[in-house]
């Protein structure tokens, strides 16, 4: 689990971005993987939208959100079923981003946080204290990492 019950986002989601083809956990922070054109709404993952994900170097990428869905690669077409409960989502649809609030998460990397230190995007969808060269800031750390590595991060991307 990556992200806890206790978090803050009334109205400052984006929904208008499909996730990449690879499955992820919830709590990371999605960057840009291809930007669509116009209103880049799309209808299908093929029709020329904005693609977000985990990207592995944080240096200029567009961050874009929180993922609130955990991404389950689909195990069969005739068997599977996506699991509604969790809000569980298929690579390729599109996924739930906080945007502005903020979440509870153990996707923390690097150095241990102080309350009130900045919170930038970090490989993999990380957050971390320490800014890699070119990476975003995405808010700032509200807590410091509790005995599993929870810490609240609030988050203000725009």
């Amino acid at each position: 689990m990556a992200l806890k019950p206790d978090r803050e986002y009334n109205e400052t989601t984006d929904i208008t971005n499909f996730w990449t083809t690879v499955a992820a956990e919830k709590g990371g922070v999605a960057g840009v993987v291809t930007q669509g054109s116009g209103a880049a709404i799309g209808f299908s993952i093929t029709d020329n939208p904005n693609v977000v994900g985990y990207v592995a170097d944080p240096s200029g990428v567009i961050a874009k959100g929180v993922l609130l869905q955990t991404v389950t690669a689909e195990m069969s077409a005739t068997r599977d079923y996506i699991n509604h409960y969790n809000q569980e989502i298929r690579p390729g649809d599109k996924c739930t981003l906080v945007t502005k609030g903020f979440v509870v998460t153990d996707m923390i990397t690097g150095t241990t946080p102080t309350a009130g230190a900045a919170a930038y995007l970090a490989a993999s969808g990380l957050i971390s204290a320490t800014q890699a060269s070119g990476a975003p800031q995405i808010g700032r750390f509200e807590t410091t990492p509790d005995s599993d590595g929870f810490a609240r991060v609030t988050i203000d991307i725009r």
